[in-house]
């Protein structure tokens, strides 16, 4: 429907609009997977945050269809995944980069342009800030996972360590 449309950036900005929304307060994210609140009232929340972030009219259809079926609590993975379907109908691969603190923009312009180079393709890189990374970077590119971060290397020194 998103293509019959012609607004699948717009529909996926909106979506991630609301999975960043829901992720950054974690009382919605528990309230939206709880069954103690019955399905109107998620709904209505939903129908709340969807006016309040200017969400199109089918991605706000849709998660009023979302919360119906009763998996409000499953918008987030639901976003990424369209995310995911949008960037392979743009051609491009989505990737998922963690650091320990933001990169400047200048940095994470080079990180998009060398991943696109390794990969031999266009992609859309989502940074993410993780602390406990300590340092270094973590890429996930579809299931595959390249973690370069201090972190890991530390828990991979304490674990021969202790064989020792």
């Amino acid at each position: 429907m998103a293509l019959d449309s012609g607004d699948v950036d717009g529909i996926e900005s909106g979506l991630n609009a609301l999975a960043r929304t829901i992720s950054s307060d974690e009382a919605l994210a528990k309230a939206l997977k709880s069954p103690l609140y019955s399905v109107d009232e998620k709904t209505g929340v939903l129908t709340a945050l969807a006016e309040k972030i200017s969400l199109p009219d089918l991605a706000s259809r849709f998660i009023g269809v979302v919360a119906q079926n009763r998996r409000a609590g499953e918008l987030v993975a639901i976003a990424k995944a369209f995310s995911e379907k949008a960037a392979l109908h743009r051609g491009s691969t989505r990737v998922v980069a963690r650091t320990a603190q933001e990169l400047s923009a200048d940095q994470a312009k080079q990180l998009t342009s060398t991943v696109s180079t390794a990969l031999g393709r266009e992609v859309d890189v989502e940074f993410e800030v993780e602390p406990a990374l300590l340092g270094g970077l973590q890429l996930r590119v579809g299931s595959r996972l390249v973690d370069a971060s201090l972190r890991t290397k530390l828990d991979g020194l304490t674990n021969a360590m202790k064989g020792a």
